[in-house]
């Protein structure tokens, strides 16, 4: 039986009735995809993350959910269920290429008089382009957002804080999930501010509950596709062999340059330490025709 099979969608587990994302059907991601083949040898934290998108409930933006689950009809006066229905939203590529907030195309039906039938709409949300700066990555940007992304960063108390804070199933940006991961990686390393560590330091401590691990930091927002020729990539180089002449020879070099091949003898002259160069890389080449013989 599978290990994920528990998490079901949100318009299934959850209270609210929700459509599939647009995003879910080009990525496919089902909780059983993860049981075999090369998306079960995917990190155990970047599947969990992609399952959370699946089973985590988003924060309502263009509707309001009823709280209780029933309620007085005000013409019968008879007891009725409450259903929340979220309205289907589309987030065409665009959407990752900014910063919404959330927000997304509305597709509807709506009349101008009451005697006229009802024609199809599509209500788009306003978008505006704005420069924002980013203390960590030390950089000005110009990004398409919406007013409500606006206020969202306003309500964080800055840009960066938006972007860490804010979950994925709520960004709905692959733009904004990129800016994450580079930032958590230049948080990790403290590769921010170089020339000035006084700055480095306040900034680190300033997003230091953000920090992930490098090895878990370098996965946040990758698709599914990207995942997985990553995880080939890696795999990839682990096959490929590596010669003992290189590997010798890399610490033969590392052993000159830290002084280690000179502890024995405090005065080497060029002749001696020709040969002793050369008596070590005999000896390798020897070793490695023995072991092609047998």
């Amino acid at each position: 039986m599978s290990k994920w099979k528990h998490l079901a969608p949100p318009w299934a587990a959850t209270q609210y009735k929700y459509w599939p994302p647009a995003w879910m059907k080009h990525e496919k991601i089902r909780p059983w995809r993860f049981d075999k083949g090369v998306y079960a040898r995917l990190p155990g934290h970047y599947i969990k993350r992609k399952l959370e998108l699946v089973s985590r409930e988003p924060i309502p933006v263009h509707w309001r959910p009823v709280q209780g689950k029933y309620k007085i009809h005000p013409r019968t006066g008879e007891r009725v269920r409450i259903q929340n229905v979220a309205i289907p939203v589309m987030y065409p590529k665009e959407a990752d290429q900014g910063l919404w907030g959330g927000e997304g195309v509305i597709k509807g039906y709506r009349k101008k008089k009451i005697k006229n039938r009802w024609i199809p709409s599509w209500w788009v949300p306003t978008i505006r382009k704005r420069v924002l700066y980013s203390e960590i990555l030390d950089r000005w940007m110009e990004i398409t957002m919406t007013e409500r992304a606006m206020m969202l960063i306003d309500d964080a108390y800055g840009f960066d804080f938006y972007i860490l804070k804010t979950h994925e199933t709520d960004l709905k940006s692959q733009l904004g999930m990129d800016l994450k991961r580079e930032m958590l990686l230049t948080l990790v390393r403290k590769s921010m501010y170089p020339d000035n560590p006084e700055k480095q330091q306040k900034i680190y401590k300033k997003y230091k509950k953000f920090i992930v691990p490098e090895y878990e930091a370098e996965w946040i927002g990758l698709s599914l596709e990207d995942a997985v020729k990553k995880k080939l990539a890696m795999e990839e180089k682990r096959r490929t062999p590596v010669a003992l002449q290189d590997i010798y020879t890399e610490e033969l070099v590392e052993s000159l340059q830290s002084g280690e091949f000179f502890k024995d003898q405090e005065q080497v002259k060029p002749k001696k330490l020709w040969e002793k160069i050369k008596l070590l890389v005999f000896e390798d080449t020897k070793e490695t025709d023995e072991k092609k013989k047998r």
